[in-house]
């Protein structure tokens, strides 16, 4: 089915939740990855500072939530613009669950060996559940990390000064 017969059928059926979504997702994977491209490799993402799934719980709302958000990513991955890799999908679908209100959710790297080489992966999980990716696929990785996407310096330094803290 083409992009724009599968619009119309959308449309069609009265599914405007569904294209809202995928046009978010849309904007998100573009934000993600004009970060990717403007940002050094070391600035783009940084060693999450905790766990944030440790005594997280997601009630049924909120993975439906978590559901239909990773469905709209990989839609917009699949079938709009471009064709971003892991990381890239991750970063936006970490960005519009927080926005969807979710917290707890980290980005998961990791890596497999395949014949003389590495391969490396990335994914979303939260509460131990996979988000945008397959169990099975993600379970072939040996996790290395949690990342987030790396904040800037100044918003970093707002938050970690005692002055700040006390004056709001």
């Amino acid at each position: 089915m083409t992009r724009a017969a599968a619009a119309v059928r959308a449309v069609r059926d009265g599914r405007w939740i569904d294209i809202r979504d995928v046009g978010e997702a849309q904007l998100a994977l573009l934000r993600a990855q004009t970060l990717r491209w403007l940002r050094p490799v070391g600035e783009f993402v940084e060693v999450a500072a905790t766990d944030s799934n440790a005594d997280h719980s997601t009630g049924p709302a909120q993975r439906r939530t978590c559901e239909r958000v990773a469905s709209a990513i990989d839609r917009a991955a699949r079938y709009g613009i471009f064709r971003p890799l892991c990381l890239t999908r991750a970063m936006a679908l970490s960005q519009m669950l927080e926005r969807h209100g979710i917290r707890g959710q980290r980005i998961r790297v990791g890596v497999r060996r395949d014949g003389e080489s590495f391969a490396a992966h990335a994914w979303v999980e939260l509460d131990q559940l996979v988000l945008g990716d397959t169990s099975a696929n993600t379970l072939s990785y040996l996790p290395l990390t949690s990342i987030s996407r790396k904040r800037s310096h100044a918003s970093r330094a707002l938050q970690s000064d005692p002055k700040h803290q006390r004056s709001n």
